[in-house]
């Protein structure tokens, strides 16, 4: 058995129930991100951990002294990062914990009641190395429930994120609400913190090196939340069709070509509408031209390993 099995073994045989952290990396959300802290503060079981890495610049009133009082008091580990980066903070969670398994959420959520709990439950089974919670978003319908017709590992598209169906056999998590067994991943190298700006596709990424390591990823709706979609912060850029999504998405198709086979085509297409073919850009023909000729270097680069 490998040295992620021995582990998980060690973590399950004693007995023990095992240690859950709750993860919330967090930019520029204020008020927000507090309602989203006493939510999981108040949850039942709770976490034997919360850990916020804060990335923002700015505060509104009385929000920096809350969380530096939260964490005097021991009720949270507050942690300052000063470059703003979604995997880099997921990172600085697993290694801020000892806990076996962390949750990662949004700064922007309403939690379930037992939404601890219902993630927890799932690790009981050695080989679950990740869960995916169910997810309504803020002015977003969830759409009608289908049974698969496509592979496995275009979950990540044709799913429905708010679907309440439990799925043992799961393709892909969501960043707002999905957890991991910390050393599973802390093997795999950690989250890729080359998924800089909107880091779109950064979660994805992590959950298809868990599908090829031979992990197994559970959808289960118990473990529920609804996103806001807060106005203002997270990993908002001045557009949402910013450079920045189109190289993350790039980047996710070139490094994962041999697993999406050729689904790769239509990956590409979206990276390219993205990062060039954008609302910002669609009437300024030379800023596609300019865009596209950078998007072509940034492929090759890539398709390169640089």
């Amino acid at each position: 058995m490998n040295a992620m099995g021995n582990e998980r073994d060690a973590e399950t045989v004693s007995g023990q129930p095992l240690r859950v952290a709750v993860g919330i990396p967090t930019y520029n959300r204020g008020h927000v991100l507090l309602a989203t802290v006493e939510q999981v503060l108040a949850q039942d079981p709770t976490a034997d951990e919360v850990l916020v890495v804060d990335q923002s610049d700015w505060y509104p009133d009385g929000v920096r002294e809350r969380l530096e009082a939260l964490a005097l008091q021991g009720s949270i580990r507050y942690v300052r990062q000063d470059t703003p980066n979604l995997p880099m903070a997921r990172n600085r969670i697993l290694a801020e914990t000892q806990c076996s398994v962390v949750i990662f959420i949004d700064d922007d959520v309403r939690l379930s009641h037992g939404f601890i709990g219902a993630h927890r439950s799932n690790y009981e089974n050695d080989d679950v190395w990740a869960v995916c919670g169910r997810i309504t978003e803020e002015g977003i319908p969830v759409r009608e429930v289908k049974q698969r017709t496509w592979p496995k590992i275009l979950d990540y598209r044709y799913a429905d994120f708010g679907w309440d169906r439990r799925d043992e056999n799961f393709g892909t998590f969501k960043g707002c609400n999905h957890s991991v067994r910390r050393n599973v991943v802390l093997d795999l190298g950690g989250y890729d913190e080359t998924y800089a700006g909107v880091a779109l596709r950064e979660e994805t990424d992590m959950a298809f090196r868990i599908i090829n390591a031979g992990g197994r990823i559970v959808f289960d709706p118990e473990a529920y939340l609804h996103h806001m979609r807060a106005p203002a912060g997270g990993c908002r850029v001045s557009s949402w069709g910013d450079w920045s999504a189109g190289r993350s998405v790039l980047r996710f198709a070139l490094k994962h070509r041999k697993l999406l086979g050729r689904h790769i085509w239509s990956e590409l297409w979206r990276a390219y509408r993205l990062g060039v073919l954008n609302g910002s850009n669609i009437s300024h023909p030379i800023r596609i031209a300019s865009r596209s000729a950078a998007f072509v270097r940034e492929l090759m680069a890539l398709s390169m390993g640089r």
